[in-house]
């Protein structure tokens, strides 16, 4: 069987395509990965093929848009419009960008199955070239699911420009590796999966099987922060109110390219640079992050609790389903969250053990889904049909 896999030029994205991809390679699959340029180290990094395809994509001038919408008077609705607005446009920026070049790979490669990122729209368009079916693989919660009917009119703007039809935007079939305790319960065609993370390939430090000399606070923003603001000063204010916590040891997880941009810090905190998540987090007893959806199941599957600085798009939605699930709290990042604030809530989550019951819980859940290879077989009568 060959599969071909569409996947933003974004490592973090990519990342929650590797164990799959790996899964099918073992059962003796072949895969392609195709990406726009971007992405090209994450990938060989991870030891799969990719074929480059389409113009580099511009995403990070449209995320620091989000900075200058239009003032919308406090209207809350309208400001999700223009937000959700903005958003689209980088997701049907990158369709017909891709497009073509993606449709002339699929025919030359002849895939018997697309498995794409939500919004690779364009991924749509190549399996219905070559008559395979459109498999849509789950970051996390399904944000696009719930976006659907919200956005119904501009995509069927875009399904016209690119001649789709009839054919679905969620695709044939949806991997879901989110268990049902974390996910938001939408009428799509399901095959649930377990969540095995996948943060790259690193040299793990001798440090980290010891055990913490206190309770071990992880911070990881991301790059988002870095992005929309252009500085990490909102950084700075989260490691400072972990740090006035009694009792706790804090770790901050940074890329290197972002090192210089913290300048000096606390003594008390540990600096990590290019560390994958799922190495550190046996010994932590929180993680405080941005609310991406690789690293809420990352710290999901590890049963940490968690504390989600939401700012935009999928990141409220993830925090409001942490909070719904007991495993851990959420604030609104990016937007005024004072330290305080952070404080308080993440004291909540040291100090009241319910926290660490339901994040063990939703671990344990994780853990009773459906294998990886078992997911693979059902691609495989997938493609068989």
């Amino acid at each position: 069987m060959r599969v071909m896999l569409a996947t933003w030029a974004t490592a973090s994205h990519y990342f929650s395509t590797v164990i799959l991809a790996w899964a099918l390679r073992a059962a003796g699959h072949e895969v392609r990965v195709v990406a726009s340029p971007g992405v090209e180290d994450a990938v060989l990094r991870s030891g799969l093929p990719l074929t480059v395809i389409g113009p580099p994509l511009d995403l990070a001038s449209v995320w620091k848009g989000f900075g200058m919408l239009p003032d919308t008077g406090g209207d809350a609705a309208a400001h999700e419009r223009a937000r959700s607005a903005r958003a689209l446009s980088m997701f049907t920026m990158g369709a017909e960008q891709t497009v073509d070049e993606l449709t002339g790979f699929a025919r030359a490669f002849r895939p018997d199955v697309v498995v794409y990122e939500p919004r690779m729209y364009a991924a749509i368009k190549a399996a219905r070239e070559v008559g395979a079916p459109a498999v849509r693989l789950l970051p996390g919660p399904d944000y696009t699911g719930t976006r659907r009917e919200a956005e119904r009119e501009a995509l069927d703007e875009l399904w016209e420009r690119l001649k789709l039809g009839d054919a679905d935007p969620l695709g044939d079939l949806t991997l879901d590796p989110c268990p049902p305790g974390l996910q938001v319960d939408l009428p799509v065609v399901r095959q649930r999966m377990r969540f095995v993370p996948y943060n790259g390939p690193a040299i793990v430090p001798p440090w980290t099987a010891e055990p913490p000399s206190a309770r071990r606070v992880f911070i990881s923003l991301g790059t988002l922060v870095a992005t929309l603001t252009g500085q990490m000063s909102y950084v700075r204010d989260v490691i400072e109110a972990a740090a006035s916590l009694d009792d706790v040891e804090v770790v901050l997880g940074v890329f290197g390219d972002q090192t210089a941009l913290l300048g000096p810090l606390d003594p008390r905190v540990r600096v990590v640079e290019d560390m994958p998540l799922h190495l550190l987090l046996p010994t932590c007893s929180a993680v405080v992050h941005h609310g991406g959806s690789g690293t809420l199941l990352t710290t999901m599957s590890a049963g940490v609790p968690q504390l989600v600085l939401s700012s935009v798009g999928d990141t409220l939605l993830n925090g409001r389903q942490i909070t719904a699930s007991g495993a851990g709290l959420a604030t609104v990042g990016l937007a005024g969250a004072a330290p305080e604030r952070i404080r308080e809530a993440l004291g909540s989550l040291l100090a009241e053990p319910s926290y660490g019951l339901a994040a063990r819980a939703l671990a344990a859940e994780n853990t009773a889904q459906p294998a990886v290879g078992d997911v693979v077989r059902e691609l495989e009568r997938l493609a068989a049909s």
